[in-house]
């Protein structure tokens, strides 16, 4: 309802003809205070990294920048991710900002997206938590495919597919 709201008053007025606009809200006597708090204060902006952090993992394992698990918890550290983490803790699920806790929560970051990524059979992990990228990884990130994707063709495609089953393959890719 809020962004709606801001959504509605940025659009007031006519811009071929107006200079400016104006919107009335009205609203119950006890919502006034919450709309104005909205209204006049800008909204956090939170990083959004974490639900496609799979993708972002597979095209750094692929160009090299990213070669062990350590390497991706560093990579982390650099993004706007991390920043918002140690801001807004409670936001991401992070009891609190002490090094263990947040050392703990990005290293199980990490573990989870790779785990996806090798369950995948994007990259894989060797001795050491070597990452290698395999093919289906080298695939999806040099055409920008989710790795779901790639995952659902490798499973599903197969010589005997026809045409319509090839259609409902694509359609049930991420991607569309």
């Amino acid at each position: 309802a809020v962004v709606s709201t801001q959504s509605t008053g940025g659009r007031a007025g006519r811009p071929q003809f107006d200079t400016q606009g104006k919107a009335v809200i009205l609203v119950a006597e006890e919502k006034k205070n919450f709309y104005k708090k909205f209204l006049y204060e800008p909204f956090p902006v939170e990083s959004s990294l974490k639900h496609n952090l799979q993708n972002h993992f597979n095209a750094e394992i692929v160009s090299g920048s990213i070669s062990s698990k350590q390497d991706a918890v560093d990579y982390l550290t650099w993004t706007f991710f991390f920043r918002r983490l140690l801001m807004n803790p409670s936001y991401y699920d992070l009891e609190d900002t002490s090094f263990e806790s947040v050392n703990k929560y990005l290293s199980e970051t990490v573990d989870e997206a790779l785990a996806d990524l090798e369950h995948a059979k994007c990259i894989g992990i060797e001795e050491g938590d070597e990452l290698v990228a395999l093919t289906l990884g080298r695939i999806a990130s040099y055409y920008y495919l989710n790795f779901r994707t790639v995952e659902l063709f490798h499973s599903r495609i197969d010589e005997n597919c026809d045409i319509p089953s090839l259609l409902r393959i694509l359609c049930d890719s991420s991607e569309y």
